[in-house]
């Protein structure tokens, strides 16, 4: 498959987050950084010459706002690209009434804030923030303003699943509690497995390595470095290929990382 297929960049442009989610590899991390303008830009020139381009999601493990820069990084994105769809998850803690206003103006951007629970307890409990009052203050500057949100939550199994189906019922969404290709919790998969990630996405580190997919923030498969390789370089690469065959035929259950993920 050629680089007319790519349908989504996930662009990590930091991995710093100041939550501490139970159900995210971000607490082993052991080095931290954030993307060089340099880079940023260039990734962003080449993928605005991807035809078939449709989402950028600006953020991987961290928390996007942690980014000085998020904000002017996601206008010169949707500059280069204004038939892009931008999507931005956040734990919402450092959003602020002038950021909203900011996101707000920038065309065909939405924002998923990871609310993880339907309290104030479970938040806490679940993310390590105590900041319940300020994030549905935020949500509801976000309906004030009109503003493209949702609020989200990790089925996370020890939050109790009468208040997942609550937080549904209320209008929130709730994500499958994954098991990060086997990171999160052991998991083997025997059935086969076709992955839209494998296929069409191409999800890209701070430091510009190119990494299998957003369940492998460590970058253990790895496409090569976008600070000496291009877009097409790297997604023609016979190792990346090699995933894209494998699930096009539905065999990807039998590759590195992809044979212990719940996903796909």
């Amino acid at each position: 498959m050629s680089i007319k297929e790519i349908a989504v960049i996930q662009l990590e442009t930091t991995n710093i987050c100041q939550a501490r989610c139970s159900f995210c590899q971000h607490g082993r991390f052991t080095e931290f950084g954030t993307m060089t303008d340099e880079l940023y830009k260039k990734i962003i020139d080449e993928a605005s010459r991807l035809p078939s381009l449709v989402t950028l999601i600006p953020m991987l493990t961290g928390e996007p706002l942690c980014d000085k820069q998020i904000v002017e990084r996601i206008e010169y994105a949707s500059e280069c690209m204004p038939w892009v769809s931008i999507q931005i998850y956040t734990n919402g803690n450092l959003l602020t009434f002038e950021i909203m206003q900011q996101l707000r103006a920038i065309p065909k951007l939405s924002l998923n804030i990871s609310l993880n629970g339907l309290n104030p307890e479970t938040r806490k409990r679940v993310t390590g923030l105590d900041d319940w009052a300020h994030i549905i203050r935020m949500c509801k500057y976000a309906e004030q303003i009109g503003l493209s949100y949702r609020p989200t939550m990790v089925a996370y199994t020890e939050i109790n699943p009468e208040e997942v189906q609550s937080f549904i019922q209320a209008g929130g969404t709730a994500i499958q509690y994954q098991s990060w290709a086997g990171q999160q919790y052991p998991y083997k998969r025997n059935r086969w497995t076709s992955c839209i990630r494998a296929l069409r996405h191409m999800t890209v580190r701070y430091n510009g390595d190119a990494s299998l997919c957003c369940f492998d923030p460590f970058g253990k498969v790895s496409f090569g470095n976008l600070n000496t390789k291009t877009i097409e370089d790297i997604w023609e690469s016979p190792k990346r290929q090699e995933y894209i065959a494998k699930h096009k035929s539905g065999k990807g259950n039998e590759l590195e990382l992809c044979e212990s993920c719940t996903e796909g």
